[in-house]
């Protein structure tokens, strides 16, 4: 019974957030649901209607620029499908399939839990892209066979494919992969049977997705939509109007609303950030703005390119705050290039970078992600990720799934974070995997870089209890956390460290160790426990870690990492 209260209770404060349009939208998306079912034959025909009056395909320099940077991001992500989609063989987030030489089953469960996000991954026909830069006359055959499979099991007789095998952002996500393969097709095979069934297919998810951009979610999941549509649209001998005057419309939507000043992605996922600079992009090849929004768009461009190397590690791969996994897009050097950047402050976000030779960390004093669409976000409060070298040392425990459950909440927990907390009061609440119900928000007090010292401070206040948290990075290579509590109730702080370092422990003093690095943890003013636990850094990879907890002696305690 007080389950479900508290359930009604988060389910409530989760719509009280929503704007009238996007409860509209979530209505019109429902109402959909039902209704295309009962007209499927008749619904797939009006696209076909659609998708013939777009203008003709036709590649150019612009273009195909951008279809190189797409499918290598798709490269990225199926690199171990490769060449094993030929003959049927896919390995999808971490998970191996074979259908062998026979028709691909799309409805195949691929996940435990309330999302088949393997099933949608697969529909995205991402490995296209990525397979034509490898093979294209053998990708090209595996097309002609996939596509007439595809639509003949999603033919939009079920209403749950509007969920996975027909989302709009699956389907924005196969507009691309298929129109960066048909740019970086070899032009001698154009007129092949193969290719046209391609360019069709392209066509008809280009048609579903204009009728069906998802204003009501907005954030990453419009991006993406609007994104694919610029692609196509650039791939035509004339750039279709209506999907100009879609673009156009949605501008602010994507660009300013979505990015905040700062670069960053308001959903403050590192993984959708290098998303992110991938449709800005694209948006800025498009000819369709005015001066004032293409102007908008190549600020954020530029802001976002930077906010992404800010936001990578010492490996050359983001940091996990917030929902995310590695290996969604290319490594940070692969998009943005290798510069690595010092102290960066990304106020409108909450991220503060503290770097130099050996360290790169990350601090969060943000808010659990934007009022109206917060689904993505953890409350991993003034966490810290950090890297010492090309090792993560101070790591975030990570998504694992976007499946409602145990593991879900056991990872998104306010207390499974490397950051100051209390036991028991809960800042953020959830229901499902991405309902936000109660939502707080932490905030950068100060940032600044003095006399070779880099420092922040941010603080998080909640009911009664406040919490803040300052990190300086000292010239001598030492960082110092210092943590403070403020109210009733069972104060901590928890670091979470990979196994792969060796820990050794002589009294309040930590040594890790690993490939012939060495970093010391001092603490004041708590008592050490250490124990085992999990994270993950991957989809669907729990990988082992030190669970380090520190018991406040006193209302500050204090963790120096000093290199060996």
């Amino acid at each position: 019974m007080i389950n479900r209260i508290s359930d009604l209770i988060a389910a409530t404060q989760a719509a009280s957030n929503m704007s009238p349009n996007a409860l509209m939208g979530h209505l019109r998306r429902r109402l959909r649901n039902k209704l295309v079912p009962r007209r499927a034959a008749a619904y797939r025909a009006d696209l076909a209607c659609l998708a013939y009056r777009f203008p003709a395909f036709k590649r150019n320099a612009a273009a195909v620029d951008l279809a190189r940077m797409v499918a290598g991001f798709y490269l990225a992500e199926y690199k171990t499908t490769i060449p094993g989609c030929f003959e049927g063989r896919f390995d999808i987030l971490n998970a191996q399939f074979d259908f062998g030489d026979g028709p691909i089953d799309w409805r195949f469960e691929g996940d435990e839990g309330d999302r088949q996000i393997r099933r949608a991954n697969l529909a995205q026909f991402g490995f296209v892209a990525a397979a034509m830069l490898c093979d294209p006359r053998r990708t090209l055959a595996m097309v002609d066979r996939l596509v007439p499979d595809f639509l003949s099991s999603a033919d939009f007789a079920q209403g749950q494919d509007f969920s996975e095998l027909w989302h709009p952002y699956i389907a924005s996500r196969r507009v691309l992969a298929l129109t960066a393969a048909a740019l970086l097709m070899p032009p001698e095979l154009d007129a092949t049977r193969a290719a046209r069934r391609l360019r069709s297919f392209a066509r008809l998810n280009a048609a579903f997705v204009l009728g069906n951009l998802e204003t009501e979610l907005g954030f990453n999941h419009l991006e993406r939509n609007l994104a694919a549509l610029g692609l196509f649209g650039l791939a035509r001998k004339t750039f279709p109007s209506r999907i100009a005057a879609a673009l156009r419309a949605q501008h602010n939507a994507v660009v300013l609303h979505s990015i905040g000043d700062d670069g960053v992605q308001k959903e403050r996922s590192a993984m959708y950030q290098g998303l992110t600079v991938q449709s800005l992009r694209i948006f800025a090849a498009l000819p369709v703005w005015d001066a004032s929004q293409r102007e908008a768009i190549d600020g954020r461009l530029a802001a976002a390119e930077r906010a992404l190397a800010a936001l990578t590690l010492g490996d050359d791969q983001p940091v996990l705050f917030n929902d995310g996994w590695l290996g969604e897009a290319p490594a940070g050097s692969d998009i943005v290039g290798s510069t690595r950047l010092g102290f960066t402050v990304m106020p409108h976000a909450g991220y503060v970078r503290l770097a130099d030779k050996n360290w790169a960390a990350v601090f969060d004093a943000g808010a659990i992600g934007p009022d109206e669409n917060p689904g993505h976000g953890h409350p991993d409060f003034l966490s810290v990720e950090a890297s010492f070298g090309p090792h993560r040392l101070l790591v975030d425990p990570g998504t694992f799934s976007y499946s409602a459950g145990s593991i879900r909440d056991d990872l998104r927990a306010w207390t499974a974070h490397n950051g100051p907390c209390f036991v028991g009061p809960r800042p953020v609440t959830f229901l499902g995997s991405f309902k936000v119900g109660k939502r707080s928000a932490a905030e950068i007090v100060a940032a600044g870089e003095a006399g070779g010292v880099q420092a922040t401070t941010g603080r998080l206040a909640f009911d009664r209890h406040e919490l803040s948290r300052t990190v300086r990075l000292l010239p001598d290579g030492r960082m110092e956390i210092a943590d403070e509590w403020t109210g009733e109730g069972q104060a901590q702080t928890r670091f979470l460290v990979p196994a792969e370092w060796q820990i050794e422990r002589r009294g309040k003093t930590l040594t890790f160790r690993r490939d012939g690095i060495g970093v010391r943890l001092g603490i004041e003013g708590a008592r050490v426990e250490i124990g085992k636990a999990k994270w993950s850094r991957y989809y669907d990879v729990l990988e082992e870690a030190h669970e380090i907890l520190l018991r406040p002696e006193a209302a500050r305690a204090v963790s120096t990492f000093r290199p060996l």
